[in-house]
């Protein structure tokens, strides 16, 4: 079980308390749940269970997908800092092979699409993983304030975040925007969204 479905169980069991460093814990044993399936110690309180609920449905009201105009102007302002991150790289490679490299200086004269897209590639890739995982926002999602969330509203793992920024390679993924959705392919397959912050 993740530590999201354990906190399900814990959250509104009168047995829980609030740990510091480690969160949410069981106050019979003092550590994190551990259980498999369900817990036999859980003692549910009713009380728990609707604050639990209104927390739930207040945060469901507070987030607002993000416009297909807000996504666009994402796309756009992370199109200019890939390229700026691109020129960069190619220009410290550059640097690398004509002073610490010289025999493989050759390498700059010749022209390599797939060497191209696989550098583009590898750069998108650690640009979104980077910023979306440690923020849950790309550069362009600082600028019109939005953000990356589960489809539950809450902050995604590295593993979803890797999934969505590698589902953005798929051909013609900007296409899927079209239409009245303001979700891409790459917000499905990872299970993810673009909502509105404050």
């Amino acid at each position: 079980m993740t530590r999201e479905a354990y906190l399900k169980f814990c959250k509104v069991c009168t047995h829980h308390k609030k740990d510091f460093s480690l969160g949410i814990v069981c106050g019979l044993s003092g550590r994190i749940a551990d259980f498999e399936g369900h817990c036999d110690s859980q003692a549910v309180d009713k009380q728990l269970v609707a604050k639990v609920d209104a927390k739930a449905s207040e945060r469901a009201l507070e987030v607002k997908a993000a416009s297909q105009g807000k996504r666009f102007a994402n796309y756009l302002i992370d199109q200019v800092f890939l390229l700026g991150c691109a020129l960069f790289v190619g220009v410290a490679i550059g640097l690398l092979l004509v002073y610490v490299f010289p025999d493989y200086e050759y390498i700059l004269d010749e022209e390599n699409k797939v060497l191209d897209y696989l550098l583009g590639f590898v750069i998108a890739m650690f640009y979104y993983s980077f910023f979306e995982g440690f923020t849950g926002r790309s550069l362009g999602k600082f600028f019109t304030k939005t953000k990356v969330v589960t489809e539950e509203g809450t902050r995604p793992g590295f593993k979803a975040i890797f999934l969505r920024s590698l589902c953005r390679h798929i051909p013609f993924n900007a296409l899927s925007f079209i239409g009245s959705e303001t979700t891409g392919w790459h917000d499905k397959f990872s299970g993810t969204k673009v909502v509105e912050i404050e």
